[in-house]
């Protein structure tokens, strides 16, 4: 569980998105990495039906939280889920998104971690990419 002080509780939904992204560039943490697919994920769930882009997004995502994020299942970021589908939770997400794909992009250059695991990471960030474009 993302506790405190890495929790954003009481905000809403894209307060805790910009609060994560934040950290994401800032750091290197798997729990607030985990934290950010699941936030990403929530957007999907809240939305999906809205638009088509959403359902090609949460593809993405859910193949991204299967390879990468499996042992990660505990963590839950306690915030809102978006109401709507406007500019704002757009623009929230795909930030969010940016930064995790540049996170695993980091991941993937790191040469203490084996190929194979390198490679994940590198495949993770391409398809955080594809999920930021259908929400473009």
């Amino acid at each position: 569980m993302l506790t405190a002080p890495h929790q954003p509780h009481g905000t809403n939904y894209t307060e805790a998105a910009r609060e994560i992204t934040a950290r994401l560039a800032q750091e290197l943490d798997d729990t607030v990495a985990a934290g950010a697919i699941q936030l990403a994920l929530e957007a999907w769930k809240s939305l999906a039906g809205t638009d088509f882009a959403w359902d090609r997004y949460g593809l993405e995502l859910l193949n991204v939280r299967a390879r990468l994020y499996s042992e990660h299942d505990d963590v839950v970021v306690d915030t809102g889920t978006p109401v709507r589908d406007d500019a704002e939770t757009r623009l929230a997400v795909t930030s969010l998104l940016e930064q995790l794909a540049r996170y695993h992009d980091r991941l993937a250059a790191d040469n203490r971690d084996d190929l194979n695991r390198r490679l994940s990471h590198d495949a993770g960030a391409r398809q955080l990419r594809r999920a930021v474009a259908a929400l473009a």
